[in-house]
């Protein structure tokens, strides 16, 4: 079993499957000027025929990347160190594989970059690696993608992103997500004070501000 093909085995989100029905064979190849941006951020030219999943959960990769690694030793029981399979809905936004080479998008349009948020997918990433699930020759890249570059986003304490996450600044990999620059959101409101409120008894449509 190659990566591909395990990683299709547990891809069963309806939301994939959905856009695959709806848009039929032209959904299979991810768009070239998309490509062109990813293979800027990672630095390896990404394929025509690359295989892509997307709201791909955490969960789902570390069963993909065991029955790569262990072949049918996958199947036994397996002790859950480093919490590697968690039960819950985390995931990453996009996933695209070829050959021996896995990347993991994870996107933001309209909101702000969480710290915590990314530590959390990281951590989960780094079990991954201390569990053994990153057979080589595997290549894993986490990348970012957003209107605007990330800020705000450093490395615990005493310690070093992994270069697969990382530019040679260490910076995290990311490119840039086409998005148009205008929206508008509804909020609760607060009459009163003009302005948005989670207590407010009313609401209305206002600019879309946020920032990625």
């Amino acid at each position: 079993m190659d990566l591909v093909e395990a990683l299709k085995s547990f891809n069963r989100k309806e939301r994939f499957w959905l856009i695959r029905n709806a848009l039929g064979p032209a959904s299979e190849t991810l768009d070239e000027a998309f490509r062109r941006r990813l293979q800027q951020a990672v630095g390896v030219e990404v394929p025509a025929t690359a295989w892509w999943a997307m709201d791909y959960h955490l969960d789902w990769l570390v069963g993909a990347l065991t029955m790569l690694a262990r072949d049918d030793a996958a199947f036994a029981s397996h002790p859950n160190d480093h919490r590697l399979v968690c039960g819950n809905q985390e995931d990453m936004d996009l996933v695209v594989a070829f050959d021996r080479t896995l990347v993991l998008i994870e996107a933001k349009g309209d909101t702000a970059w969480s710290n915590e948020q990314f530590q959390g997918k990281v951590k989960r990433l780094e079990g991954l690696q201390a569990a053994g699930l990153m057979p080589s020759p595997l290549r894993l890249f986490f990348v970012l993608t957003s209107p605007r570059p990330p800020v705000g986003l450093v490395p615990k304490e005493g310690t070093r992103w992994s270069p697969w996450m990382c530019d040679d600044q260490e910076r995290p990999l990311f490119f840039p997500l086409e998005m148009p620059t205008e929206f508008w959101k509804v909020t609760r409101w607060d009459d009163e004070r003009q302005q948005p409120s989670f207590a407010g008894t009313r609401w209305k449509i206002v600019p879309s501000r946020g920032s990625a």
